[in-house]
């Protein structure tokens, strides 16, 4: 273990026993995230598309179950608000609001409890073993594509499913199970572990840790040791430096899990991490990873965020001094030696039209947002990437469609390929790019439409092009059409089905020439 991480360690667990030696702070009650590919994210988002939640920062995920609740109360005040005043006879007013909402009581019973807004009688100590059981079955035609090694353009590889927690599918049938438990010891240190058992076309049965973690909370503010994965930035189908494309990381992290209220900068999150990335030759092995994301909601409307992560140190770069960390961690200037160091930043923001029914009868709402990123060359940070998405909340006021499209360019105009790509430092964990999944040099068109058919059925319709190779001179395409159905059974037990056909152009044959791929996948979650 490096100096770095020592003096982190110590520091970070200094820092949580001051709180026990000055009974004058207020302790918080500690609680487990809500993994990003829950339900909860998605329907949060459709009720603040409604004009139901104003304090969310959801531009940096994953919220504890707490947060979670917190937005859920905040959204069931002002729907009973707006219920006194007016009774409408739409779709998302008299059936979808009610259920979606109804839907995330049961989910957050206990979290509302202890917020004091449910019923019942709170347990500062509990263990539920089994939480919840995800079966999945995903059948593809075809593995993914592969492009070749070669100095420009950078290795890259297409799959067809990304944003997956690092899980990548063989070809013809592969079944999955994912088991979900949580605990809490005297409200102040909770538990979260989720193992997957594969087995997977070709390969062995394994079962791994997929995910899991221990948190201490005190005064507002966490720390997080363990396997998690983050995602920071406005964006649905990707984003520019933290995503779960890659693994979930080993990771120690400090944050403040519920927004701080600052004078003008409105509600506030913060989130520290370090964890070390897993390759070898020819790049450093093993270096270490640091991110750094600040978030502020200065207007119910407006949402603002700024990013950072470097990569450094590593095997034979671990002899450094205090101002050397400083000047690696917060300088543009390309060093080089043991001082060496791949860094990015971002700046998001993320703006909601709400009511824009009464100026055009298109949608009840709109939100647009954005992400700009540079490398660390020149100052400012120059090498640019960006993101940009529009969502139009309850399409032609049908109730219970949203449509989103969202562009992410990674090809700077002078160095195409200077994105996901450092001879030492490379932004890849498990040999998967832990930014957006378009890897370098590359253009996404996304777009994607999602309709409730009824309370309990939801329909989800997209397509995405991506170009790799953008502005090099040996270039192939992809485009993806998915359709989707979620179907809520019951409170306990949901099932989710998805298609996806894949055409893979390839006119230069660098990666064995054009083809078609097909995938098909059931998930069925039970929840206990």
């Amino acid at each position: 273990m490096t100096y770095l991480l020592n003096y982190l360690i110590t520091y970070f667990l200094l820092f949580f026993l001051s709180f026990l030696a000055f009974p004058a702070f207020s302790w918080a009650i500690s609680s487990v995230n809500v993994p990003l590919d829950s339900w909860v994210y998605n329907t949060l988002d459709r009720l603040e598309g409604y004009g139901l939640l104003d304090s969310a920062l959801s531009s940096t995920k994953p919220y504890s179950r707490l947060e979670a609740a917190r937005l859920m109360a905040e959204a069931q005040k002002k729907w009973e608000e707006r219920r006194t005043q007016k009774i409408s006879s739409d779709f998302a007013e008299k059936e979808l609001i009610p259920s979606l909402l109804e839907r995330l009581k049961k989910e957050l019973k206990v979290e509302l409890i202890e917020l004091g807004v449910g019923e019942g009688s709170r347990a500062p100590t509990y263990l539920k073993p089994v939480d919840e059981v995800v079966l999945k079955y995903i059948y593809q035609t075809d593995n993914a594509v592969i492009r070749p090694q070669s100095a420009n353009p950078p290795q890259h590889t297409i799959y067809p499913i990304y944003n997956n927690d690092g899980i990548v599918y063989q070809k013809h049938h592969n079944f999955s199970a994912e088991i979900q438990g949580e605990g809490r010891l005297w409200n102040h240190f909770s538990l979260y572990y989720r193992p997957i058992l594969k087995t997977f076309e070709g390969e062995e049965v394994k079962v791994e840790l997929e995910k899991g973690y221990l948190k201490i909370e005190g005064a507002r503010i966490e720390l997080q040791v363990g396997r998690d994965s983050l995602w920071w930035g406005p964006g649905y189908h990707g984003a520019l430096l933290m995503t779960n494309n890659a693994r979930p990381f080993d990771l120690i992290k400090i944050s403040n899990p519920h927004p701080f209220l600052l004078p003008i900068l409105g509600p506030f999150k913060f989130n520290v991490f370090l964890s070390r990335l897993d390759y070898g030759e020819p790049s450093v092995p093993n270096p270490l990873l640091y991110g750094l994301r600040l978030n502020i909601k200065p207007h119910p409307i407006f949402d603002l965020g700024i990013s950072q992560v470097a990569i450094f140190g590593g095997d034979g770069r671990t002899d450094l001094s205090y101002g050397d960390y400083l000047e690696i961690l917060y300088s543009n200037r390309n060093l080089e030696g043991r001082k060496e160091s791949n860094q990015q930043v971002s700046v998001d923001f993320s703006l909601r039209w709400p009511n824009f029914d009464k100026i055009l009868p298109i949608a009840r709402s709109l939100k647009f947002y954005g992400e700009w990123g540079a490398e660390d060359t020149g100052y400012p940070p120059d090498r640019r990437a960006y993101i940009l998405g529009l969502v139009l909340n309850d399409l032609l006021l049908f109730g219970g469609m949203t449509l989103r499209f969202e562009y992410a360019n990674t090809s700077d105009q002078y160095v195409p390929h200077a994105w996901y790509t450092h001879g030492s430092y490379p932004p890849v964990y498990h040999n998967r790019i832990f930014g957006h999944h378009v890897g370098s040099d590359g253009e996404d068109y996304f777009a994607r439409l999602t309709a409730y058919l009824s309370p309990k059925l939801l329909l989800g319709i997209d397509f995405d092009a991506e170009t790799h190779g953008s502005k090099y001179f040996v270039k192939t395409n992809s485009y993806q059409w998915g359709a989707d159905l979620d179907y809520l059974i019951n409170d306990r037990m949901s099932l989710k089905g998805r298609y996806i056909i894949e055409k893979f152009k390839d006119a230069n044959s660098i990666a064995g020439g054009d083809s078609t791929h097909h995938l098909f996948g059931l998930e069925l979650h039970l929840n206990f």
